[in-house]
């Protein structure tokens, strides 16, 4: 996944974005995290070694995009699937009896809280313009009766202890990174809701033609991870 992580440099590059706004909002997520009783670092490792099992174990693993229609799960469901959701696309899902954890930047809205009130596992992602609105989502959930399993990750070059670097860009292809890199053979992946054509029903408050600009770059992505075949274009 080496190099998924090396086209982060190239995405910041083309966006004019900067590391270390980067590495300052993970490391503020850190603090944050440690700080909290439900989120130390050995429930957080515990929360990371229940996803890796459950995903390797599952017969096939479904990524949900923002793009997706909720009758394109219905009509691609098999038995045993396994669903990973991308942000607020978790809300396309009837139910969460087969979902694994939901790849999350924070902009999923209400849909993420749900899924964060009945404590399904977040894959939580910090970068150098959302540090207000996960600070916001996690003060919110901290006060929940049972506070969502976090999972942090980051996007820099940087070791963080802690912290993880799946490789990626979006949380589409993030979360796709994630999944490979818990040890899921390839054949076991599937994508749905995947999509450069424009804003997928799920996608959170965005600017439009920066959003466009991002799915080209998800597009990209998913195709260097021989992945291009689920993106409709």
């Amino acid at each position: 996944m080496k190099s998924m992580i090396a086209i982060q440099d190239e995405v910041r590059a083309a966006f004019g974005w900067s590391e270390q706004a980067d590495v300052e909002s993970a490391n503020a997520m850190m603090d944050f995290l440690q700080n909290h009783a439900y989120w130390t670092m050995n429930r957080r490792k515990d929360a990371f070694g229940e996803l890796k099992q459950r995903l390797q174990s599952a017969s096939r693993v479904v990524i949900i995009g923002a793009a997706v229609e909720r009758s394109e799960i219905a009509e691609s469901e098999l038995s045993g699937d396994v669903y990973v959701a991308a942000d607020g696309a978790v809300g396309a899902l009837e139910s969460y009896d087969n979902l694994a954890c939901v790849v999350s930047d924070f902009d999923g809205a209400e849909h993420l809280h749900k899924a964060a009130s009945l404590s399904q596992i977040i894959v939580a992602h910090a970068h150098g313009d959302n540090a207000e609105r996960w600070r916001k989502c996690l003060e919110k959930w901290e006060k929940l009766s049972t506070p969502p399993p976090v999972i942090p990750s980051h996007q820099t070059n940087q070791r963080l202890s802690g912290m993880y670097n799946f490789g990626g860009f979006t949380d589409g292809d993030r979360a796709l990174c994630m999944v490979l890199s818990c040890g899921v053979n390839v054949e076991n992946i599937h994508l749905i809701g995947f999509s450069t054509r424009g804003l997928g029903s799920w996608s959170g408050t965005t600017e439009k033609a920066q959003k466009i600009a991002k799915l080209k770059w998800m597009k990209r992505i998913l195709s260097e991870l021989g992945f291009g075949k689920f993106v409709r274009s």
